[in-house]
């Protein structure tokens, strides 16, 4: 007991050495790199631990962490026995061993159930985070303009973060967020805030300013973190229903701004939302009309043209969700109906692949998905119809077959004509149209000392797609890894990984003219393209304090009958755990023919923050990491960074060019956390 104890105290110090190790292990599989969105929803799932008497299903298997037989282990325990009494009692779970709840605690947090709001509001916890960052080198966006481009950059180089959050457990949580990018002139370019109110009788949440959405498979509302094709196989394949959540991201995009409850009434949960936002975009106009010819995602606005595009349509979104549950909510079926108005008619250019598009100032969805649980067997799946009459569908089931083997299985068929705004389901495309494919996930466990995992994923798009002219295409991707942990303190991995798509490619071709002479001249082909990825990793724990990681990468890029270019980088990390103290630090080569070759590597950051680099030309990457605990409310952080290129004399293009080959970061954070 006094082991248990002394562990969990370690995981309650900071998240941040398990979290990263749980990151590291999620995000190494995607040669494309991963969405800023998408990491900064992921970051925010960690950075916010749950009630584990409150946790649900859905929002375990989100973790990453366990298992789908630990996640059935600890809901039915739960079930039987009641609610915990202490975190003393996640030990006797089946299948529950150190590892599992070491890995576990960082992201949960115990609170006595039947409480008095008095007695809840005595563990609310007030956290406050202050984060400024800045590159070294001036950009070329920062000069004084000169006699060939006179755009440059309205504001400073610095970028400043300014987040509060009050959470009252299962009661009340309140939260703003203030954020400014390098380049743009206020410090509040982009505010963000919330209250959300819950369990208040049939009431279970109300939510005031900012939120995101989630229901079904994601075809009509997709917020929040899904990762879709991982090295995690089986997990991350299948969408959890979240519902409503406070927005705590500093996303310029894809969120709500109104008012959303959520009501629930024995097994019937029934959510409605509104929401009232203007979004970025790009205006066109004539004498007598205006028109949005694309929507603005990046949230900057440093330039004179950003600024212009800052706030300029209006967007309302009108919702209802009706969920109707069983087996322990393990099970459900569901049915929502989204409508989204413009004030201006989007109005994409007029090419062959933008023909389906979404044009209009309104637009329609209505779906029907469902869960349904047996024993460690789950079925799911979305059916969504746009009101032009395009669907999307999707049908899934993972499952495990035994103790040691978990598999995943997913149609998704989404037509070219299909118009979901708010849509993130799992695709091979970033958006859930124009696409059908079928995926297979494997996941193996002889012992505790091996893991196996694989997909296969086949998949066609039968339109026109951006710079592709031609249809239909086709594709597949493989992916294999395998996991050796001999020790606690030491393990291996190697993760392979394949992609085929068709895609244009430009070729010189040998032609004879008019006069009898052979001249050359480039044309356009679609021809299918591999690439291969390559990712090995040897981590090893010194002792309590101190462990090393290293990791080797490497692809291979080439379209048919054309020659191959290579990509590869080394990284080697240390990190430091004091307790008060914690260090952690890489030092990274990488060679690169081109940016087919670029190689992606997630790097440790400041708590709450992310990092997760394409690593292109030839060069050298490193950088330390530094926390602090000054004060048992307040903890300091302090990251350096640099990359230093050989192959060029500048770094960057366009007004993010540097006149030298290497480019700096420094990055400071300070969180002061307490409870009343």
């Amino acid at each position: 007991m006094k082991k248990f104890y002394t562990f969990m105290l370690s995981c309650f110090l900071g998240y941040s050495v398990l979290a990263q190790q749980d990151l590291d292990e999620i995000l190494v599989a995607p040669s494309e790199g991963i969405s800023e969105e998408a990491l900064e929803q992921l970051m925010q799932v960690y950075a916010q631990p749950i009630a584990i008497n409150a946790i649900t299903a859905e929002q375990l298997a989100l973790l990453g962490v366990l298992s789908k037989a630990q996640i059935q282990n600890f809901v039915t325990y739960r079930k039987v026995y009641g609610p915990f009494l202490s975190l003393y009692e996640i030990q006797v779970i089946p299948l529950f061993d150190k590892v599992t709840i070491e890995r576990l605690l960082p992201y949960v947090y115990f609170s006595l159930p039947n409480r008095t709001f008095a007695q809840d509001w005595q563990q609310a916890q007030h956290r406050l985070i202050f984060r400024t960052s800045q590159y070294l080198e001036q950009k070329k966006g920062f000069t004084p303009p000169d006699t060939r481009s006179k755009v440059r950059y309205e504001g400073s180089p610095l970028r400043t973060l300014l987040r509060y959050r009050l959470s009252v457990p299962k009661r009340l949580s309140v939260g703003f967020s203030f954020e400014k990018d390098e380049g743009e002139k206020t410090w509040n370019d982009f505010g963000s805030g919330y209250v959300q109110i819950q369990h208040r009788g049939i009431v279970q949440q109300v939510i005031l300013g900012d939120y995101t959405a989630q229901f079904g498979q994601g075809l009509v509302a997709g917020a929040g973190f899904y990762l879709g094709k991982s090295s995690e196989t089986v997990l991350f394949a299948r969408r959890n229903q979240t519902g409503i959540r406070p927005y705590t991201s500093t996303m310029e995009m894809n969120f709500l701004r109104g008012v959303a409850v959520e009501w629930q009434w024995k097994n019937w949960q029934m959510t409605q939302l509104l929401s009232f936002v203007k979004r970025d975009a790009n205006v066109e106009q004539s004498d007598s009309s205006r028109w949005v010819t694309s929507l603005q995602t990046s949230g900057l606005h440093r330039t004179a043209s950003e600024i212009a595009d800052y706030h300029a349509l209006y967007e309302r979104n009108m919702a209802s969700n009706l969920t109707y549950s069983w087996n322990g909510k393990r099970s459900f079926v569901g049915a929502l109906y989204w409508h989204t108005t413009y004030d201006m008619p989007l109005l994409k250019a007029n090419k062959l692949y933008n023909q389906y598009a979404f044009a209009g100032t309104q637009n329609a969805l209505a779906s029907v998905s469902y869960n349904v649980a047996l024993g460690s067997h789950y079925a799911f799946g979305e059916m969504a119809r746009s009101q032009n009459g395009g669907y999307g569908l999707l049908a899934g089931w993972v499952g495990s077959l035994g103790k040691k083997t978990d598999m995943s299985l997913i149609f998704r068929k989404y037509t070219p004509n299909f118009q979901s705004l708010y849509a993130n389901a799992f695709s091979e495309n970033s958006q859930n149209v124009n696409e059908t494919g079928l995926y297979i996930g494997w996941k193996y466990t002889p012992n505790r000392r091996w893991t196996l995992t694989a997909y296969g994923d086949i998949f066609t798009f039968p339109w026109y797609k951006y710079l592709i002219d031609k249809a239909p295409t086709n594709g597949f991707e493989i992916l294999g890894k395998g996991q050796f942990q001999p020790t606690k303190t030491i393990k291996y991995a190697l993760q392979a990984r394949l992609e085929n798509k068709e895609e244009n490619v430009s070729i010189e071709e040998s032609y004879v003219d008019s006069k009898g002479k052979v001249r050359t001249r480039s044309i356009t082909e679609v021809r299918p393209r591999y690439k291969w990825s390559v990712n090995g990793l040897f981590w090893r724990k010194l002792s309590p304090q101190l462990s090393i990681q290293s990791r080797v990468l490497a692809s291979t890029f080439t379209f048919q009958h054309l020659p191959t270019t290579y990509g590869w980088a080394m990284c080697q990390d240390v990190k430091w755990d004091l307790g008060a103290l914690a260090f952690s630090a890489r030092l990274g080569y990488f060679h690169t023919d081109d940016y087919d070759n670029r190689q992606y590597v997630y790097e440790s950051d400041v708590m709450y923050a992310y990092s997760f680099p394409a690593y292109n030309g030839v060069g050298w990457r490193y950088y330390f990491n530094l926390s602090y605990h000054l004060h048992k409310h307040l903890t300091l952080w302090l990251r350096w960074s640099r990359t230093d290129l050989f192959n060029t004399s500048t770094y960057g293009s366009g007004l993010d060019e540097i006149a030298v080959p290497h480019r700096s970061e420094l990055k400071l954070q300070l969180r002061w956390e307490m409870m009343n």
